[in-house]
């Protein structure tokens, strides 16, 4: 039986389709030849909701914001830590590193940096246009 992947995006991941119009979905699709879940950490969705009860941005990143509440929420949660009592990077990495077959997606460079020397796979956005795979899957 083939073991399925959990992908999990950060926040600002969560923001690349209303930022640049780049379908996550599809790309995962397209980069990931394996059995793969993605799953929302429940911290990200907290940020989320937080950023824009908040209005802690407007315009164009609140539109952003809110297709990213939207697309966040036609997934499951999975609890990573509890929000606020560490950086969503930390628990991220955290979680990340505690348990197999996960694959960050994120564009943090010092988080992508550390799970990558961790040994994680990690996802990022290339160029604006189109995500990568960095890190080998088993």
């Amino acid at each position: 039986m083939r073991k399925v992947w959990l992908v999990l995006p950060d926040t600002n991941f969560l923001f690349i389709p209303g930022q640049f119009g780049v379908d996550i979905i599809s790309e995962f699709d397209r980069i990931l030849d394996v059995k793969y879940q993605v799953a929302i950490p429940n911290v990200v969705l907290e940020e989320l909701k937080t950023i824009i009860k908040e209005g802690k941005v407007r315009g164009k990143d609140l539109m952003a914001a809110r297709m990213a509440l939207k697309i966040a929420e036609r997934f499951p949660v999975v609890y990573i830590g509890e929000f606020m009592s560490k950086t969503t990077d930390e628990l991220l990495y955290e979680y990340a590193i505690a348990n197999d077959n996960v694959i960050v997606c994120t564009n943090d460079r010092k988080l992508r940096k550390r799970l990558r020397e961790a040994g994680v796979p990690v996802i990022f956005l290339r160029q604006k246009k189109k995500l990568e795979l960095e890190g080998m899957l088993e």
